[in-house]
């Protein structure tokens, strides 16, 4: 296992900063990922981390080694594309062992590393078949299998899942974490995908514009977001803008177009900048909306009149409308609800983030 270190990494295209000062930590033996829309800087971090890319400024370390300028083969490190990469005219055999064959591995072991990690993707049987022979997920397996037998010190794995339909993609989701854990392997994943991002990460490091905005365990990152880029990336959300009335403690009064909302900040992320008349945005997760009131908690109360209603399986997607505000509300899929009629839904305050208006952070689905 080994943990990398980054420190004030920057890398520049022409105009365009694609890392901008980058420092951090990854552990040994973690996945962690880089998420973060198209263009982020999220590859291009991956690529400095393989040698694919020198740096223009600072420095990445393998434990206590440095390795800014060594080549990729000199870092033991294996990447897994989003293409697969895999030749067409080699058996599945025969494309899992090229990097053995490369570092001229004896045929006896060649033979005992590959079946071993046949057996670890569940590949077997499938050694002699050619990878127009096999599936999107197959292949994916065998591009994965081709990264571990060589057995890297880190497993670098880019956007690796994008090319697979979503039911194939839950499932190698399941695979690589099994496959991860199993062997207990440093791993960075980069992906655009939420869902992958949390089901999946022991943390996550939120990327736009080359700018880390916030590295923690995916609950952090959802939760409790440093900023509204960061809230308003991850997960679908309900975004006010308002004036701060009033401060006591964490606890924070706004006007909004809703009306007043009562809410929380969190002094750890964002120090003063919450205080009375200041710009903020309000942030409500369409699962925190309730239909009935528990006890010994207090409520933000709003009656919406319902204009649309969608069955999603495990809940029901409702658009109201409240004081010419459209809210996105998620309910129990066995509610009833009344479209073109008004309903009391309540929202504990708890559950209401505050953060400071920072228009250029915000994120433009």
């Amino acid at each position: 296992m080994t943990r990398v270190r980054i420190e004030g990494i920057t890398k520049i295209y022409g105009p365009v900063i694609a890392v901008d000062n980058m420092t951090l930590e990854i552990e040994d033996g973690e996945f962690f990922t880089f998420l973060g829309p198209s263009g982020c800087g999220k590859t291009t971090t991956l690529r400095l981390i393989a040698g694919f890319e020198f740096s223009d400024k600072g420095r990445i370390f393998f434990d206590d080694k440095e390795v800014t300028f060594l080549k990729p083969y000199e870092r033991n490190t294996a990447m897994v594309f989003q293409n697969y990469a895999l030749w067409p005219h080699m058996t599945v055999f025969d494309n899992i062992a090229y990097g053995l064959k490369l570092r001229k591995v004896p045929r006896e072991e060649i033979t005992r590393k590959v079946k071993q990690v046949l057996e670890l993707t569940r590949l077997e049987g499938m050694e002699n078949r050619y990878p127009t022979q096999l599936s999107g997920g197959q292949q994916q397996r065998v591009a994965l299998a081709r990264a571990l037998v060589v057995e890297p010190s880190i497993l670098l794995l880019d956007e690796p899942l994008s090319n697979l339909d979503a039911k194939l993609r839950v499932g190698m989701r399941e695979e690589i974490k099994r496959i991860q854990k199993e062997l207990g392997i440093t791993t960075i994943y980069v992906t655009h995908d939420q869902e992958e991002a949390l089901t999946m990460s022991d943390r996550i490091a939120v990327m736009n514009k080359g700018k880390v905005h916030q590295v923690g365990t995916p609950y952090e990152i959802y939760a409790r977001p440093r900023d509204l880029f960061v809230a308003t990336f991850l997960g679908r959300s309900n975004l006010l803008k308002g004036t701060v009335k009033s401060v006591d403690g964490s606890k924070v009064e706004v006007e909004t177009s809703l009306g007043r909302i009562t809410g929380f900040t969190h002094r750890d992320y964002i120090d003063m900048k919450v205080k009375e008349g200041s710009t903020v945005g309000v942030i409500i997760r369409p699962e925190s909306f309730i239909l009935e009131q528990k006890r010994n908690k207090e409520y933000n109360k709003f009656t919406v009149n319902i204009i649309l209603s969608m069955f999603a399986g495990n809940r029901i997607e409702v658009r109201g409308v409240y004081n010419d505000t459209e809210l996105l509300i998620y309910l129990p899929s066995n509610a009833e609800i009344p479209v073109d009629k008004p309903l009391d839904v309540y929202v504990e305050r708890s559950e209401i983030l505050i953060l400071p208006w920072e228009k250029g952070l915000l994120h433009q689905s």
